[in-house]
């Protein structure tokens, strides 16, 4: 059974990432001649390629891998997120194992993954974000080190939004 801290760990990660990717993708430009002409009665509306996939193919997976350069970025900008907040558990929480911090880590990757990233993306960014964050704290004074750890507590002890359904 994952340990409260890991929980709440990982429970701040989700929010955050779904956030992303809801930002990642850009604005589409407005077409003119999607006005409404007709009485809402008359529209006939036709699913999409991907709802249409799925309407044919109900085994299809309703998860499908991210692409393109926006979606490159914004897992880019996940794992960092991850190694990030994986350095300040470890830096704010003593009582946290290396095996629990492993075990999140590998639970996140395996995410990662799963939304169309790559491991050693996901390595590299990782690496990358945990010493930096581990730098900042270092470099940090006690009183500004605590005031990190109380607003990490802080983040991670709110309950994240529940699913839109």
């Amino acid at each position: 059974m994952a340990q409260p801290s890991i929980r709440r760990f990982a429970a701040l990660l989700a929010p955050i990432a779904l956030g992303l990717a809801a930002c990642g993708a850009s604005p589409q430009p407005a077409d003119d001649t999607a006005a409404q002409t007709q009485p809402v009665e008359d529209t006939q509306t036709q699913p999409s390629e991907a709802a249409q996939a799925q309407i044919e193919s109900p085994d299809a997976p309703v998860d499908t891998p991210l692409t393109g350069d926006a979606a490159s970025q914004m897992l880019s900008q996940i794992a960092g997120i991850a190694g990030a907040m994986h350095a300040a558990a470890k830096l704010c929480d003593p009582n946290v194992s290396e095996a629990q911090l492993g075990q999140a880590k590998d639970q996140l990757r395996g995410e990662f993954a799963r939304m169309g990233g790559d491991a050693g993306t996901f390595d590299t960014e990782f690496a990358s974000a945990h010493e930096k964050t581990t730098a900042q704290f270092t470099q940090a004074t006690p009183a500004q080190q605590t005031q990190m750890c109380d607003e990490l507590e802080a983040m991670a002890s709110q309950t994240p939004p529940p699913p839109a359904s």
